[in-house]
């Protein structure tokens, strides 16, 4: 027995849910009188035996195989059907989504059937239009609408909060930010470590938010500070060596889980609010090969031991499935949700102006 009750009893459930796909035929999920069903998903995924899978490794010790294997047999015990996961990570998130572009323009299926990018990053296949139709609602019981982005063409797999982290040797208690404008204080200056990303500044520069006009005010203040730049792994590197006392913006559950499982001094500034919300995201590019088959465990990643596979190797879930630890923090700190309309019209103007920002030029 699943969470849903047996294969043959959630078959039954959907079968007769009236669906509303708009891809082309022959992709898998077709238009018109054959609307799919989570039948035919099963039988064609099997047919297609495989997905190739865009994602990162581990962001824990565990092995990028034993990740793949454990996403292999959640989708086995939920659909009843054997899916090998074979990943290509080689290219940064923004290349992957420029090559996977690139090939659906050019009328060829993209080398990525599953793609896993954060919300930001996987703006431009969402704004081309770009993503497969998939009806994830009526697919899949148990996925809800706050689990959807990009208007429903994308499943939130997980969500990160980036707050300040500090080294819990260098940085006293009393020392430790309670606002994101306590890290302007100038005993700062030189001590401090800065991701070299526009995405928290463009969440900052949103209307439910800061503004653009305060953000780009506060992060010049923040520049003569001399922060070192780096990206997260190497702000998180400096505040465990001490190099760099207090990271400006770091994943919270990068912090903890080097806290509680390796006994690094880092903590995190948990008063500082809003944390600003990684939205990461799971999404099947027009044309893939095997897209029924990147359904199925897109979706599996979605039950509650998805999520488990989440925390064991990424060491984040999903705010928005029930009782996650994602959830919980989320129902106690403000936070910011990226907002993929305004990412789009002012994103790029503003990541020039962020960047000559951080970049000094």
């Amino acid at each position: 027995m699943t969470k849903f009750g047996s294969l043959k009893q959630l078959l039954g459930l959907v079968a007769s849910v009236a669906l509303f796909a708009v891809v082309p035929a022959g992709i898998g999920f077709t238009a018109g009188p054959a609307k799919p069903s989570l039948a035919d998903t099963i039988k064609k995924a099997a047919q297609e035996g495989e997905v190739v899978y865009q994602g990162p490794d581990p962001a824990t010790s565990l092995s990028t195989a034993g990740m793949l294997r454990d996403m292999e047999a959640v989708t086995e015990k939920y659909f009843d059907v054997k899916i090998r996961v074979k990943l290509d990570n080689a290219l940064s998130f923004p290349t992957s989504v420029t090559k996977a572009l690139t090939e659906i323009k050019a009328n060829a299926p993209p080398t990525f059937d599953l793609m896993y990018q954060i919300s930001e990053s996987g703006s431009p296949l969402y704004r081309e239009k770009a993503i497969e139709a998939v009806p994830w609602r009526e697919l899949f019981p148990h996925v809800k609408a706050q689990d959807l982005e990009y208007n429903g063409l994308a499943l939130i797999s997980h969500t990160g909060f980036v707050v300040p982290a500090y080294n819990s040797r260098s940085v006293k208690t009393q020392e430790v930010p309670k606002t994101w404008e306590d890290i302007l204080d100038r005993k700062w200056k030189g001590r401090l470590g800065l991701p070299i990303y526009p995405g928290p500044w463009l969440l900052f520069a949103q209307s439910n938010a800061w503004g653009e006009e305060r953000t780009l005010s506060y992060l010049k203040r923040l520049m003569e500070l001399n922060p070192k730049l780096g990206r997260f792994p190497e702000v998180h590197e400096r505040v465990v060596s001490g190099e760099t006392p207090l990271a400006w913006g770091q994943h919270r559950e990068r912090t903890l889980s080097a806290k509680e499982s390796l006994g690094a001094p880092v903590d995190v500034a948990d008063q500082v609010e809003p944390a600003l919300l990684w939205v990461n995201i799971l999404l099947i590019p027009k044309g893939a090969r095997h897209a029924n088959a990147a359904a199925l465990v897109a979706a599996a990643m979605l039950t509650k031991e998805g999520q488990d596979i989440q925390l064991r190797y990424q060491s984040t879930t999903s705010m928005f499935r029930p009782e996650t630890p994602a959830a919980k923090y989320a129902s106690k700190h403000k936070t910011i949700m990226p907002d993929v309309d305004f990412i789009l019209k002012r994103g790029p103007e503003l990541s020039k102006k962020i960047n000559a920002i951080l970049i000094k030029r």
